[in-house]
């Protein structure tokens, strides 16, 4: 059994390699330069303009599918209660408890079927052994899954991938 940072930590750096992959095009884009008009005398500089090619952000792009995934790794079954919340409307869109075996993962819901409308947040709430955690996410390519885990150790971590 692993100390409860250890894993963590290694959630943790598990979804920033994911969600390193988030920005569009390719790596190292050269930026454009256009002159700035000086007096005469002085030392003419370049300034650059516009955006790195590549550098469009993705928290602007709608992504409506965002599974919200529950996992039990310690060594008995767990009740977890799901509530998600769409903000724009401030509704509760699902809301229902699952008994998770131990050692098992599953999908329980995905923001798309909350139908949003462009970029929302909607607000993803866990409770578990009488812990609860929320996290809030947005419909864009930005942001991942949310990820709902009881660990090795019996505690409730609730998380998510950004760019």
């Amino acid at each position: 059994m692993s100390p409860p940072s250890s894993m963590r930590l290694a959630v943790v750096l598990a979804l920033v390699v994911l969600a390193a992959g988030c920005l569009d095009g390719t790596p190292g884009g050269t930026p454009t330069a256009t002159p700035t008009p000086t007096p005469t005398g002085s030392v003419t500089s370049t300034t650059p303009t516009g955006t790195f090619p590549g550098s469009e952000h993705a928290a602007d792009r709608p992504e409506p599918s965002h599974p919200v995934t529950l996992s039990n790794r310690w060594n008995r079954s767990v009740e977890m209660r799901v509530t998600v919340v769409r903000e724009a409307t401030d509704g509760t869109v699902h809301e229902a408890t699952y008994d998770v075996p131990a050692g098992s993962e599953r999908a329980v819901y995905d923001t798309a079927e909350a139908d949003p409308d462009g970029v929302e947040a909607f607000t993803v709430t866990v409770s578990a052994r009488n812990a609860t955690q929320s996290v809030t996410i947005e419909s864009s390519q930005c942001y991942g899954d949310v990820y709902a885990e009881v660990g090795a150790d019996g505690d409730l971590f609730v998380t998510y991938a950004v760019c």
